[in-house]
């Protein structure tokens, strides 16, 4: 067994590690208003993420009959010629270190936005700005501020509207409605999350599988272990039964972890009633589904985030914890960095070694 079947087979494995971490943390945030209302106890929340989280496939494939845009863009970041097992192995690892330090920590980041950063870092560092892809980059980049200021401008506005047509009604009553109604908004931002997050890795094992078939020095006989899943005749695509497997892991991920970003979503931000709980995640899922559709990769965290936050200020700026708000933030302006830098120096490291 040569370095590079070494190299495909980790980053294969890996990429699954990823996915399951994306579960406990990015998915966590599906689940942490539901459970902050005492709508659901964490068990009966964990269980209800992890069926509408493998939903999204179906949503996907089966009723609307499309393919995973996200997914696509993600294995555009960068010329294919340049990405090869050595390349995937080390954006995995870039993004895999800071997720998992991010994890222990508690800090609800986007995996998604590490993963991108080392897929940059190591075509950059390698190859050179030239060979990256600027307008899918550039979109997304800009998104990483987007994507929470509409979670919480959509936040601020259904709360709000909310607050409007009920202020008359007795809270208990109000409070029972949207209990209620956050079973749906959960289960909508869960199959938003789906679609968004799980074509990621889906694009990035995609991208490695169409590389083994391109990059000189790959055995023959994991060529052909590869097109068993991979048809090499078509052009690039997301194999159904690749998707499948990365939404059980995800949902995996769920089941399993994720309780300290719970925690900090669930409360650590703004005081959650039912009517916020719903507000915030119906925003989340509205912001996740439409960049799904157009194939932009957005942080299931940034969206939430921006919702609990946007509900929050309905009750004034002092309603926020500004210091918890400011703690994620200086995460998630490292997750691209950081990733970036392990990420270039690994697939140098690599390249300087190995070829």
């Amino acid at each position: 067994m040569n370095l590079l079947t070494i190299a495909i087979i980790l980053s294969i494995v890996l990429a699954f590690i990823f996915t399951f971490l994306n579960g406990m943390n990015d998915a966590a945030n599906s689940i942490s208003t539901i459970i902050a209302t005492k709508v659901m106890t964490p068990v009966q929340a964990i269980l209800w993420a992890s069926f509408w989280e493998f939903m999204a496939f179906i949503f996907i494939r089966l009723i609307l009959n499309q393919q995973f845009a996200v997914g696509n863009t993600m294995a555009n970041f960068a010329d294919q010629s340049v990405i090869d097992p050595y390349l995937i192995l080390s954006a995995l690892v870039g993004a895999a270190i800071w997720v998992a330090i991010c994890t222990k920590s508690g800090m609800p980041i986007s995996t998604s936005h590490a993963l991108i950063g080392g897929i940059i870092g190591a075509a950059w560092f390698v190859n050179g700005s030239n060979v990256l892809h600027m307008t899918p980059i550039i979109v997304t980049l800009a998104f990483i501020v987007l994507s929470p200021l509409i979670g919480l401008f959509l936040g601020f506005f259904l709360e709000c509207i909310f607050l409007r047509i009920f202020k008359n009604s007795p809270r208990k009553r109000v409070d029972k409605i949207f209990k209620v109604l956050q079973h749906f908004s959960t289960a909508a931002f869960c199959i938003g999350h789906g679609s968004n997050d799980a074509p990621k890795t889906m694009g990035i094992i995609a991208v490695l599988m169409a590389s083994v078939f391109t990059t000189k020095g790959v055995s023959p006989e994991m060529q052909t272990f590869i097109s068993n899943f991979y048809d090499s005749s078509q052009s690039f695509h997301i194999p159904d039964t690749l998707a499948v497997i990365c939404y059980v892991i995800m949902s995996l991920g769920i089941l399993i972890g994720g309780k300290n970003v719970i925690k900090t979503m669930g409360g650590g931000l703004a005081k959650i009633t039912p009517v916020r709980g719903f507000s915030a995640e119906f925003a989340g899922a509205t912001t996740l589904i439409a960049t799904s559709f157009l194939g932009i990769p957005v942080s299931t965290t940034h969206t939430i985030t921006g919702g609990v936050i946007g509900v929050g200020l309905t009750d004034g700026m002092k309603s926020v914890k500004w210091v918890t708000a400011k703690r994620i933030i200086l995460s998630w302006i490292l997750t691209i960095p950081v990733p970036l830098i392990i990420g270039g120096i690994l697939n140098l490291l690599f390249h300087l070694l190995v070829k």
